[in-house]
């Protein structure tokens, strides 16, 4: 798509999100809209609308403009046009088009939400929240160790029945979390019903600074390695990776990526950086067809000599799928488990003016050997199974397997 067919695209839909006559009127733009009169609703119109479209419009989608310049005229119940919802509905409907799982229109409450999962903390009460059994707005899961929530008195299975005064008994989790949410020192009302209580009370909390944290590490029994779990990557992963990995006395890890949705690219790489001695992490083929080196970063590689088996199952995806890809071919880690997820693309975020933003699909990620991620995977060097109905865990103990074989070999 050239330059000029994007400018006109995003103009689109700034006006789709804005509605605006008084766009078309700064730009001394005009529209009129004529209905030909007729009384008798079986006559057959034809072309009873004639409007004239902003210059700005390319011709693929000026069905678009017309159709909410017909809306906003001659539809009956002004009061549910809400062209804000309208340019939402209008947005999803695009992104839907495309069929790709990859991509979507993240709304206004979720789209903050992720930006602060993705730093690894964030202002709030901490505590879980999930729906409520019977449907009706959520309930308390956990009240987080040593936070806001635990402090004030909050509990399992507390149901939230309204957040400053404002009725939740209908929200969806996304609401409460976006409601309860906020800037550390802040406060807010809580309205609960506990377990068993037919009463309700109002729990006032100051909000904190809740950690969230990625890196967890184990010893295991009856060795002298460590396990490292990663479950995502967020801007805090690199520091508590380098934290789990000083703990682990360099006798050999086993880094477990089992379950691992992905995250930020950057912090991904930093991680690999600490782990592989040089070379590239991944690169990546965007739309245009450009290719882009995430190289190893300099001043890293603190780790390059220490033991390591890999763990992935089908649930590892995006990130760390790089990650393991990058361990696998730079020969740095045996892959154990199952076939990765194959989510391989490389995805953006764009704002929009309405708080929300568009996730987008914008390339492909590859192996430092050119094997293509997306829709394939990452086949581990040893398939290993885990039954749901395992006592053990077949794969970790795979892996310490492998990892007592390297160490006894040196």
């Amino acid at each position: 798509m050239n330059t000029n067919i994007k400018i006109i695209l995003i103009s689109t839909i700034c006006i789709l999100l804005f509605g605006t006559v008084l766009f078309i009127a700064k730009n001394n733009q005009t529209f009129s809209l004529s209905t030909l009169p007729s009384n008798d609703i079986s006559q057959p119109l034809e072309k009873v609308t004639t409007i004239l479209l902003p210059d700005q419009v390319p011709q693929d989608l000026r069905i678009i403009w017309e159709a909410y310049s017909i809306i906003n005229e001659d539809y009956i119940n002004k009061g549910s046009i809400d062209p804000s919802n309208m340019s939402e509905s209008a947005v999803d409907a695009m992104v839907e088009s495309l069929n790709d799982k990859h991509t979507s229109y993240v709304p206004p409450e979720a789209f903050n939400i992720q930006n602060e999962d993705f730093e690894g903390k964030f202002g709030g009460i901490g505590a879980q929240v999930s729906p409520a059994p019977d449907g009706k707005g959520v309930i308390i899961t956990k009240p987080l160790p040593n936070t806001p929530a635990e402090k004030a008195g909050i509990k399992a299975g507390d149901r939230i029945i309204a957040v400053d005064g404002v009725d939740a008994t209908s929200w969806s989790v996304l609401e409460a979390v976006n409601k309860i949410r906020g800037l550390e020192g802040t406060e807010v009302v809580l309205t609960v019903e506990h377990v068993g209580s037919l009463d309700t009370v109002e729990i006032t909390i100051i909000r904190g600074i809740i950690d969230q944290p990625s890196v967890f590490s184990y010893p295991i029994e009856e060795t002298d390695f460590t396990r490292v779990k990663i479950t995502q990557f967020t801007a805090e992963t690199p520091n508590e990776f380098i934290k789990a990995l000083k703990s682990s006395k360099d006798n050999g890890i086993i880094l477990d990526l089992r379950g691992n949705p992905g995250g930020l690219l950057s912090a991904t790489v930093k991680v690999a950086s600490e782990l592989i001695p040089s070379g590239i992490v991944t690169y990546e083929i965007d739309a245009r067809g450009n290719r882009r080196d995430w190289p190893i970063m300099e001043g890293t590689g603190n780790f390059t000599e220490i033991p390591i088996v890999t763990l992935i199952d089908e649930y590892s995806a995006s990130g760390s799928e790089v990650l393991a890809g990058a361990l696998q071919d730079t020969g740095r880690s045996i892959l154990i488990g199952k076939t990765s997820f194959g989510k391989g693309s490389v995805n953006i975020v764009r704002g929009l003016s309405n708080g929300g933003g568009i996730y987008l699909t914008h390339g492909r990620w590859y192996t430092p050997n050119g094997k293509m991620i997306e829709e394939i995977g990452i086949k581990p060097d040893l398939i290993v199974s885990f039954p749901a109905d395992s006592k053990e865990d077949p794969q970790l103990n795979a892996a310490i397997e492998q990892l007592n074989f390297q160490t006894n070999e040196k």
